[in-house]
């Protein structure tokens, strides 16, 4: 057990000292957890972060040794649980998506990197539990029918490479309304653990 350890150790000390080279491609499939919430400005409404999956891949292109770019192709579930306080009623959607991030990577110390980017995402699935209330139908508070196909968002992250192994934590506020006529806007916060292939 003590050898498998020390070899393992070593490995993670010579992939972490590894540089990135300038017109390197990578492959980064990525796997987390998303913490999300509908959320309205509004005091008379109490918004629940909601947990979800994440998943996908991403591509990089190494520029400068200091700067990438990349896109991806992310599931997304997200959502929100709110509840409606002069209601006393608590509406939850779910809401999935697949996103494409388009990410700067600005990488200021060794393996660590600052991102910045957007994302535009498109609706594949929704599922409501709103309860049957005609004053929540009828007044401001309520989701709607349905949430919009397109969702935008503006994600910002840190990141620290690890070797090929990549921890990432992003926070992504919404830039345009979830539903129509509606003031609540998708916000999600991501945390994933990725690999990076050399592919060129």
């Amino acid at each position: 057990m003590k050898k498998i350890m020390l070899i393992a150790m070593m490995m993670i000390a010579m992939t972490a000292s590894a540089q990135r080279e300038v017109g390197s491609l990578t492959l980064q499939p990525k796997i987390g957890f998303n913490g999300s919430l509908l959320y309205m400005d509004d005091k008379n409404v109490d918004n629940e972060t909601f947990g979800g999956f994440a998943g996908g891949a991403e591509v990089e292109y190494q520029m400068k040794r200091w700067f990438s770019l990349s896109a991806g192709l992310m599931y997304s579930k997200e959502g929100g649980k709110n509840k409606i306080k002069d209601l006393n009623v608590t509406e939850k959607v779910e809401l999935d998506y697949i996103n494409i991030p388009v990410m700067a990577n600005f990488y200021v110390w060794k393996g660590l990197a600052l991102k910045i980017g957007l994302q535009p995402g498109f609706k594949v699935r929704e599922k409501f539990d709103v309860p049957n209330n005609a004053a929540l139908a009828a007044s401001k508070y309520g989701f709607g029918d349905e949430a919009k196909n397109f969702d935008l968002k503006m994600p910002v992250g840190i990141s620290y490479d690890f070797g090929s192994v990549v921890l990432e934590l992003r926070s992504a506020p919404g830039l345009i309304k979830t539903f129509k006529g509606k003031d609540y806007t998708n916000a999600c916060g991501q945390l994933t653990i990725g690999y990076k292939f050399a592919l060129k």
